[in-house]
């Protein structure tokens, strides 16, 4: 959050600079003619710039929804808490059967005669254990390059303890190989093959895979250590045939490191590589693509709002609903550059950006305080390193209020940020020790306690997460009417801000799910009260259910496609949602026509000599009879 000059370049340095500017652009032609194929199948066109490089555009106007770009990975790796759910091919839902093994305490020793139950899949290897599958023929399928593994998987978690590294990324490295070795073994060319479908398209070959950068100059120099150390251990259990060196091994860590893509396949996690979207597909924090994992470990990108012709194709590599600062430096730890994307390039005081950690100002209660954030950081360890620096270069500076002549020191606006992300922080470690009223209490305190007093803006990203998590404190709690009440305060935020999130914004697009089925769901328990007060809940529920189910819908149309299982569960709701808020208003309706019975005239006098006389009852009738006999 501080202002500095530009640095003084030399002659030598812009020469240097230069002519590796043209030997980059000179590659991206040269990759631009390797994956052409792509332009056959899909509306899109590859172009190259200096300021840019490589990146995909749209060849025509393209409306929201459209499939961009379908690739299956080069290698995939389920993470560890998915290990055992899903295929490690095709990632469909593993067969899990039931076993037994004694029950031992936290030293290892046997407890008596006792025993557990445990699950382990049906299908999986029986020398690694470290690959399940979900039937026999994905095991068959995938035994060219597991056999390859194999031996190595069987020590990757032990090694992985040893050397502090993640154990997903040392198979993710053995993936590589077992491709590579697969690939070659089979001759299979190193162009890529594109499809306009996804039961057409095959994994992206290795040769691609080396096409990535490995922003290996920007690892942390320890960890890279440590990967080295494990990776020598783990290389050496390859079969001869098809071991790389050391050397090479770094390099596919390194690129997988910086290059993965984190999907959500049948609710599991997988980690993957994507080369052709990872080279093309450019970083924005106002993107006009999503991309979705689906099954076979195939990620499809789609236009998520019409797109013009010419216009650069781009999705998001972190969550957007978050101060500009925070996006930037997620990018640069996790994909190794500083955000100059035009969302982040625009002055604070004209972007978005403000609210997201806008500090309300004291004195008119109404505009947020700004402060230009000017520094760039391209170096990690500058950005790990350099607290005090910052700290320094931000005394004597003051933000202005954008709606007043109020200011206030920057020192101080950033110890009020601070006390907001330590209280923050505070009630998300009581919610992990599973104190879900305590955690509560604090999440509900911090709102009053920034929001109520306008300290915080009320579309500051801390606030509008602490209603996204309340929301789901107050889910799990089963207190659905207050859930109700968070999920709308967060989607207004996110929909109050014109430019903070794209139309058809999958999380929002969540939210409003969420938001509908839930209604509904509370619309039905208290259908029966039929009180005034009763009545206009219910039907304020299932309008909201309406409402909120047919965005989900359209929403998820746009993100997933027509036919996908998520779409059609949105459109089943919305379709009922629509039935019971028609049959209820009808009801209501029936209810308001439908007039209260008159009561009949009391009848008049028996008059017996007035042949008008209304006739006797039946008990008048039987004393008059009575009489006239007596």
């Amino acid at each position: 959050m501080a202002a500095t000059t530009e640095p003084t370049v030399s002659a030598q340095d812009v020469a240097t600079s230069t002519e590796a500017t043209k030997k980059k652009t000179k590659k991206a032609f040269a990759d631009n003619i390797k994956y052409a194929g792509i332009e056959s199948v899909m509306p899109v066109k590859l172009k190259t710039s200096n300021a840019k490089g490589r990146f995909i555009a749209a060849a025509k106007d393209i409306p929201a929804g459209t499939i961009v770009s379908i690739e299956k990975a080069s290698a995939s790796v389920v993470r560890n808490q998915s290990f055992s759910n899903i295929c490690h091919l095709c990632f469909k839902p593993a067969k899990l059967k039931q076993m037994t093994r004694p029950r031992v305490d936290a030293q290892g020793n046997q407890i008596g005669n006792q025993v557990e139950k445990f699950n382990v899949p049906t299908h999986s290897c029986v020398k690694c254990k470290m690959a399940a599958y979900c039937s026999e023929a994905c095991q068959k399928d995938h035994a060219a390059e597991h056999d390859i593994q194999c031996p190595a998987l069987a020590q990757v978690n032990t090694l992985a303890t040893a050397n502090k590294v993640m154990p997903e990324n040392l198979r993710a490295v053995l993936a590589l190989i077992g491709r590579r070795a697969a690939e070659k073994a089979a001759n299979r060319d190193s162009a890529p093959e594109f499809a306009s479908s996804i039961d057409a398209v095959k994994p992206t070959p290795f040769g691609c895979v080396l096409d990535m950068n490995p922003n290996r100059h920007f690892t942390d120099r320890e960890k890279l250590k440590d990967a080295e150390n494990a990776l020598k251990d783990l290389i050496a259990l390859v079969p001869e045939h098809a071991r790389v060196t050391l050397s090479e091994a770094v390099e596919l860590y390194c690129i997988f490191y910086s290059n993965q893509h984190s999907l959500s396949i049948n609710n599991q996690h997988v980690l993957a590589l994507f080369p052709v979207t990872s080279l093309y597909f450019n970083h924005s924090c106002i993107p006009n693509c999503v991309y979705v994992g689906e099954v076979n470990g195939v990620i499809c990108v789609r236009t998520m709002t019409d797109v013009p012709a010419d216009t650069e194709l781009t999705i998001s590599y972190v969550e957007i609903c978050q101060p500009r600062e925070q996006r930037r430096r997620d990018l640069l730890l996790s994909r190794h550059f500083w955000c100059k994307c035009r969302r982040c390039s625009t002055l604070l005081s004209k972007s978005v950006d403000r609210f997201m950690d806008g500090i309300q100002c004291t004195e008119c209660q109404n505009g947020v305080m700004i402060f230009e954030e000017t520094k760039e950081v391209q170096d990690i360890n500058e950005l790990m390193t350099d607290v005090a620096a910052l700290d320094q270069e931000i005394q004597g500076k003051f933000a202005q209020c954008e709606s007043c002549p109020a200011q206030i020191e920057v020192t101080k606006l950033v110890d009020v940020l601070k006390a907001a992300i330590t209280d923050y922080g505070f009630a998300h470690q009581t919610l992990q020790t599973g104190d879900l009223n305590r955690g509560r209490m604090m999440l509900e305190k911090f709102i009053k306690d920034y929001e109520s007093t306008h300290i915080l803006n009320p579309y500051n990203a801390y606030l509008v997460n602490t209603y996204t998590t309340l929301m789901n404190v107050c889910t799990q709690m089963q207190d659905l009417d207050r859930a109700i009440r968070y999920n709308s305060v967060v989607v207004h935020r996110m929909e109050g801000i014109e430019g903070a999130v794209p139309t058809n914004y999958p999380r929002l697009v969540e939210y409003h799910f969420t938001l509908g089925d839930m209604c509904l769901k509370q619309a039905k328990k208290k259908a029966s009260n039929r009180t005034p007060l009763g009545r206009n809940t219910t039907r304020k529920y299932l309008s909201e259910a309406k409402s909120s189910l047919g965005k989900a819908y359209e929403g998820r149309k746009v993100v997933f496609g027509e036919n996908s299982p998520s779409t059609q569960a949105a459109k089943r709701l919305f379709e009922e949602s629509k039935r019971e808020y028609n049959a209820y208003t009808k009801s209501l309706e029936k209810k308001k026509t439908k007039k209260p019975p008159v009561a009949a005239p009391a009848a008049p006098a028996a008059q017996p000599t007035s042949p008008a006389a209304a006739p006797a009852s039946a008990a008048t009738q039987s004393q008059e009879e009575t009489s006239a006999s007596a």
